[in-house]
Parts: C-alpha cells; structure tokens; sequence
C-alpha cells in the first residue's frame, strides 16, 4: 500500500480475516471478552462450513504513518443455507462509541445476505443493554430467550435474548432505501 492510499486517520476499514489474522483476531477477542476465545477456537468456527470474518482497523497517524493500521475490532458469522448467525462481535473498550460495531455489524449482514441468508441470529445478554440497542437499530427483534446461556469467569450464570433480523427487502439494512 503505497502512503498515498492509506486511509484518512480515525477513517474505519473492514476486510474479510485470512489465516495471518488469527493471533491478532483472538487478541482483539480477549481484549474484548474476559473469557476470550483462543487462536484455535477462532480458527475452527472459521473453517465450518460458511464460517466468515472480518475485522475492523482503523488509521492511526502517530510519529510514522508505517504501521498506523491497527485491529479495532471483529465481527465472526455463520452462514448456513438461507440463515446466518453472529457468533461474536468486539470493538476495544478505547474505541467504542465510534460506529465501529455499526459498520461491522452491517458488513457483516451485506456479506450474509450476499451467501445467500435471508436472516440473521444472534445471542445477546440480558444486561448488556448498549448491545441491545446497537441491534435494535439495524432492525434485530427478539424471538427468544435462553436461560443461564452465559457463564460469567465469577461463576454467575446470565441469560440471553436470541434476536433475529430479515437481511431481505429493501429497508433491511440501515441506509438503505
């Protein structure tokens, strides 16, 4: 990439995770997480059967514009015949409230919808109202909930909302008309 086309700094750019991103991937996982997933756990659910990626860096212009593409944040999915799941998705705690999870979530349901799902899955806990939120507005409805689902590090047990969002017909995706 030649230093003219490096992206403007704090623009957001997400790219589809190859084999060389799964050590920084499960980093990212566990600076998001406290029970992040290891290079291996990540690695498997990629190599299921439409098992996708992608992982939101952003330009950081420091001293030296060499290396100032850094992993913000990763959106990991699922697709199976005409339905899709979000696995999981992360933004670092310094880089929230950016629209970094917005773009990710949203490339993340384009790329579904272009596999061939005509929805999409999630599981959310119950407490984690910000998350609840970020998916209300990309048209997630709950369908569900799932008793003790998570297992906290500290031993407590939280349910979750399974929600579930149409990747069909025009308004499906936010900015779309």
């Amino acid at each position: 990439m030649a230093l003219m086309d490096l992206p403007r700094p704090g623009q957001i750019a997400v790219k589809n995770i190859g084999p060389f991103d799964l050590g920084r991937l499960a980093r990212l996982h566990r600076g998001c997480f406290e029970d992040g997933w290891s290079r291996s756990d990540i690695a498997h659910l990629l190599s299921l059967p439409g098992g996708f990626g992608l992982i939101a860096r952003c330009f950081d212009r420091g001293f030296s514009a060499i290396d100032g593409l850094r992993g913000v944040g990763f959106a990991i999915c699922r697709v199976v015949r005409d339905e899709s799941e979000l696995l999981s998705i992360g933004v670092l705690q310094s880089w929230r409230h950016r629209g970094v999870a917005g773009t990710l979530l949203e490339a993340s349901m384009v790329r579904a919808h272009q596999a061939g799902a005509d929805a999409m899955f999630l599981e959310v806990a119950v407490d984690n109202v910000a998350a609840q939120s970020l998916y209300e507005r990309y048209n997630f409805k709950r369908v569900g909930t799932r008793l003790d689902y998570y297992h906290r590090p500290d031993g407590r047990k939280i349910s979750a909302y399974t929600m579930k969002a149409s990747l069909h017909g025009p308004r499906s995706l936010p900015g779309q008309s």
